[in-house]
């Protein structure tokens, strides 16, 4: 008895089934008739002057110190249509990380998130622009003996083929700030 209730409740699952998969497979078909292409993916970023505002990071680079000691390279491209920059960074020494970064219309700022294989994430959650800089800050409480810390990033433009990014730290609330890095961004196949 048993045994058959559960094929009664099978054939019943099936047929169910069938009756909601026939509409699809009927609309696949009618579209197929009638040549009509799918819906293209939205780009609501294509047009939105902030969003391309970064843009002068986009390419491959070969990247130095101010004096030419060579430090790395970097791969950065435009995602998401548009609506975000991925860098792919890769040290001298073989180290990699990558950093998203976007403008969030919800803050009206840029933000960045980075991530290397040391696995210490750090978020510039803020920024601001100076002239055609972008400046993004982070914040890390204290934790233990170490103090809180501000880390400052600086992307400048210098010129078509170049761009400086300038890394800074300061303990005392942003009162004084030290370099940690100050890397130039040299355009490749310029």
């Amino acid at each position: 008895m048993r045994l058959s209730r559960c094929a009664v409740t099978v054939r019943r699952c099936a047929l169910a089934l069938s009756v909601i998969w026939l509409p699809a497979g009927v609309l696949r078909a009618q579209s197929a008739s009638t040549g009509a292409a799918a819906p293209r993916a939205p780009t609501p970023c294509a047009d939105v002057a902030e969003r391309h505002r970064f843009d002068f990071w986009i390419g491959e680079w070969e990247v130095t110190t101010q004096g030419g000691t060579r430090v790395g390279s970097s791969a950065v491209q435009s995602v998401s249509g548009g609506c975000a920059l991925l860098e792919n960074w890769t040290s001298a020494r073989g180290g990699q990380g990558k950093s998203l970064n976007a403008f969030n219309p919800a803050v009206g700022q840029w933000q960045q998130y980075w991530i290397g294989q040391d696995g210490n994430p750090t978020e510039y959650r803020e920024s601001t622009w100076a002239g055609t800089s972008i400046v993004f800050r982070a914040h890390a409480p204290a934790t233990g003996t170490t103090p809180a810390t501000e880390q400052r990033l600086t992307f400048s433009a210098i010129d078509s083929v170049t761009v400086r990014q300038h890394g800074e730290q300061s303990t005392d609330g942003g009162t004084t700030w030290k370099t940690t890095y100050d890397f130039y961004y040299h355009r490749k196949g310029r």
